[in-house]
């Protein structure tokens, strides 16, 4: 793993978990049942979706600073005109970046449902513990960033509960 890795470790489980809270937040606050296999269902869903957009926003990324280089370096170039190699490093970065982002999603889609599946508890445990990973999350990359840690915490936290109270009014999963 290296440095470039974080954006892929970061996005995938944030997108995990704010979509997860989505999805299930409505049946969460309403304390109705999720068996845990649908919960891995929906953590996987969640986390192939998030991955498969990383990989193609990654790709796009990486073609695009490569061919505005090119470009820069011979004008005179013609559209089309590209080096496999080139290519194929892109792809093969975009699909380590995707293969992080995928396990990642998995993990950060799991943490609401899964711990209510499994716990049987209140809907207010897997909240206030997915506010706590997102909170965390925040964290690392408020430091990695060099931004203000409580800037980015409040940030995520209020993140995860806007999509909460969008997911209980759109009533995805109830």
């Amino acid at each position: 793993m290296n440095k470039d890795d974080s954006f892929a470790l970061s996005i995938g489980s944030i997108d995990g978990l704010i979509t997860s809270l989505m999805i299930t937040s409505n049946a969460i606050i309403s304390q109705h049942s999720i068996v845990l296999g649908t919960a891995l269902r929906i953590s996987l869903g969640s986390a192939v979706v998030g991955a498969a957009s990383f990989f193609v926003a990654e790709f796009g990324r990486l073609r695009q600073g490569e061919y505005r280089i090119a470009r820069l370096l011979n004008p005179a170039m013609k559209k089309g005109e590209n080096k496999f190699s080139v290519i194929r490093r892109n792809l093969i970065d975009s699909f380590r970046g995707g293969s992080f982002a995928l396990i990642m999603g998995f993990l950060g889609a799991a943490i609401p449902i899964v711990s209510y599946s499994t716990l049987h508890s209140s809907g207010v445990f897997s909240l206030i513990l997915s506010y706590t990973a997102l909170g965390i999350l925040a964290l690392f990359i408020g430091k990695s960033s060099g931004g203000h840690l409580r800037n980015w915490f409040f940030a995520l936290v209020l993140l995860g509960i806007l999509m909460t109270i969008a997911g209980y009014y759109l009533r995805i999963v109830s």
